[in-house]
């Protein structure tokens, strides 16, 4: 029988990477349906969209009412979240996205805050569910140019889908990983000194466990493989001292990447998951101004006129029921859930603390000289 500690081992390694701790949250911290920033009026609108396992996912656009927008279309940017967040990372980002009359959705992934699912995927899933996504995005009237802005698990994914599809106009990728198993090594190996022999059979093992609880083969985990494939224009983030991922993950993701209109911004303050400061998410937004609002007034008058149509049709449907809202309603930030996010990093501390701990306790492993193979379908 297999050591009970090393069972444990086991089922933490494999639930870091399927199964973090959930980021649960009200249906009120996503703030007012209706409000008013920059001096303009808002709305957030929420949908359910099936992801492409049967799960509903949970999702928020965040546009300005027909009446104030700069244009009948606008584009819109969807921002993919980290392994253990939701849709509340991506509203904390919309002030700097709806100042440049830049719209927002955000969304929370199977497995992921309100949506439904047990397990998540790094990627795997997670990249066809962004094809739903687009498809329900690109029905929504009014919607123009869209981009993707993913972090971590969502950076990743945006790499893995991106080169797939051609109404992608922008890219933005904060954290990503290049090879999930060369990170699994490099977590491994930061913590203790297995054999390179050992290491390969703690990582088929869980392999296996992932493949036949949520279909993630972590050995196709790859978005290094699709950078030279993908062309849309790119900016690539890291922190220097990210303490999860290493920075070259991303170097090497900007060093393959195909596309000529690339740009790469590594910071030296914060981590994998610390916020990050004002200059960077300024670039952010620069960047998808640059290329999301190219053309945007460029149809010709019959387009126009069969978006203001459907465009009247679709509010008269889906706004009729909004609540008027007072002039003196102006807020500085239009999501700002600080203690949630504050709270959350704590969070993700003491999980990556966990998988240290973990990493660290499986030593016994090597001293015990226990036979794996043997024993893999025990554990």
């Amino acid at each position: 029988m297999v050591d009970n500690n090393v069972k444990i081992s086991y089922e933490t390694l494999w639930k870091f990477i399927i199964r973090p701790p959930r980021d649960e949250y009200k249906e009120y911290m996503l703030g007012a349906p209706n409000f008013r920033f920059n001096n303009k009026k808002y709305q957030r609108k929420d949908y359910d969209i099936m992801s492409t396992e049967g799960y509903i996912m949970k999702g928020s656009l965040i546009e300005p009412y027909k009446e104030c927008r700069p244009s009948i279309e606008m584009p819109v940017v969807l921002y993919l979240h980290g392994n253990s967040s939701s849709r509340i990372e991506g509203l904390n980002m919309a002030g700097e996205l709806l100042k440049r009359d830049i719209n927002l959705f955000v969304i929370d992934f199977a497995g992921c805050g309100l949506s439904e699912g047990e397990y998540i995927s790094l990627g795997y899933h997670e990249s066809d569910d962004v094809g739903n996504i687009i498809d329900f995005i690109e029905k929504i009237p009014g919607v123009g140019r869209i981009g993707l802005w993913g972090r971590s698990m969502g950076a990743a994914t945006t790499m893995i889908y991106a080169h797939r599809d051609e109404r992608i106009k922008a890219i933005c990728m904060d954290s990503p990983f290049a090879d999930f198993n060369r990170l699994a090594k490099e977590l491994t190996l930061k913590q203790i000194n297995l054999p390179g022999f050992l290491v390969n059979t703690v990582l088929n093992i869980i392999r296996k466990t992932i493949l036949g609880k949520n279909g993630l083969d972590i050995d196709k985990l790859r978005p290094i493989d699709c950078a030279p494939k993908t062309f849309q224009p790119a900016l690539f983030i890291h922190a220097i001292y990210d303490e999860l991922i290493k920075v070259e993950h991303t170097i090497d993701l900007f060093n393959n990447y195909g596309g000529q209109e690339k740009s790469l911004n590594c910071s030296d303050k914060g981590g994998h998951n610390s916020k990050r400061n004002s200059m960077i998410i300024n670039k952010i937004g620069d960047f998808f101004e640059k290329y999301l609002k190219k053309g945007i007034n460029e149809k010709n008058n019959n387009q126009k006129d069969n978006k203001i149509n459907d465009l009247k049709k679709f509010n008269s449907k889906e706004i009729g029921k909004k609540n008027s809202l007072k002039d003196d309603n102006e807020i500085n930030e239009p999501f700002n859930n600080i203690e949630h996010m504050r709270k959350k990093e704590e969070s993700d501390k003491i999980q990556f603390s966990v998988l240290e701990t973990t990493l660290k306790s499986m030593k016994h492993i090597k001293d015990k000289n226990i036979d794996l193979n043997s024993t893999s379908d025990e554990i």
